[in-house]
């Protein structure tokens, strides 16, 4: 498959089947902490980047076998929110099948009516604020020029009070960038300004774009203490169930999994929900191949896709 990639079974969404709407990597901005690389092209402007009827086709030749998943969720290589036949996908799935749809967003294109129209429809939205301050949104997230955090914030008001989506912020904290007690008293105000159903602490866990370091769960818990925003997450790993699967099916699911974002070997066990010999036996035949590569992050060993 092109344009969908898993089920993944995510710490948030369960067992999510994902959809790429932009080549890798096309972004609005280019984050310190991003698992998928350096932004390749920054931009504001909405296209078709892929065929609709591309993914169209993918989704329907996969759904068509009616998979037990929790969500289709719109994320991948970059800001989905930049494909402008997005309200045309998500009108398809919703008038065709009864899965749930989300959204990750890094919120930048949110105060858009046009976006606002296009995602009306999504059950889920899951938007990033990752600053208080216009200086720390610049350092961590790197928007293209002309986008600024009173953009982000507008937007993800409107999202919240003109929509009926579930909507639950993630913010991700970068040690030494905004994780200090001013920055987080100002993210905390405008959390608790913004009142999503559902706050949620990310911090950097996997191999970054640039040269970060995130924090332990014991400081997210007291940013989480100290903002007291009465529904609040520490996002944390969950498990999924074991299943013996044909090593080239492996191997696939894989890749397709670990172009987008490097995983260790024990979370690719839960997001494909297959044995550890297997994963391990698909992940040296790649490393072969010269599709994968490893790589240690925090000590521990990480899978990364090639691409191309």
């Amino acid at each position: 498959m092109k344009y969908i990639f898993g089920p993944v079974f995510s710490r948030r969404l369960g067992l999510s089947l994902g959809v790429d709407l932009v080549p890798h990597k096309v972004c609005s901005m280019d984050c310190l902490y991003c698992e998928v690389g350096p932004t390749t092209e920054k931009t504001l402007e909405r296209a078709e980047y892929v065929p609709l009827s591309g993914v169209i086709s993918e989704l329907k030749e996969y759904l068509s076998y009616k998979p037990e998943i929790d969500y289709v969720t719109f994320s991948g290589y970059g800001e989905p929110t930049l494909f402008s036949r997005l309200g045309e996908l998500v009108d398809f799935l919703k008038d065709n099948y009864p899965y749930r749809l989300a959204l990750l967003t890094n919120s930048s294109l949110l105060k858009r009516d046009d976006v606002l129209k296009d995602v009306k429809r999504i059950d889920l939205v899951l938007p990033s604020l990752d600053a208080g301050s216009e200086e720390v949104f610049r350092k961590v997230n790197r928007p293209v020029p002309g986008l600024s955090l009173k953009d982000v914030v507008e937007g993800i008001g409107r999202l919240i009070s003109e929509t009926s989506c579930q909507v639950w912020i993630e913010t991700l904290f970068v040690k030494g960038i905004n994780d200090s007690p001013e920055e987080v008293e100002r993210i905390g105000n405008l959390i608790h300004t913004l009142k999503p159903h559902k706050w949620q602490l990310n911090t950097v866990s996997r191999p970054p774009a640039y040269g970060v370091k995130g924090l332990s769960y014991e400081e997210l818990e007291e940013i989480s203490r100290r903002v007291g925003y009465p529904s609040t997450e520490i996002i944390s790993k969950g498990v999924a169930s074991r299943k013996k699967v044909p090593i080239s099916q492996v191997k696939e699911e894989v890749y397709d999994i670990v172009v987008r974002r490097p995983c260790p070997i024990d979370e690719l066990c839960d997001a494909l929900g297959v044995l550890r010999e297997e994963v391990e036996e698909a992940v040296k035949e790649l490393i072969k191949e010269g599709k994968v590569k490893e790589l240690y992050f925090g000590g521990e060993p990480y899978v990364k896709g090639i691409s191309g």
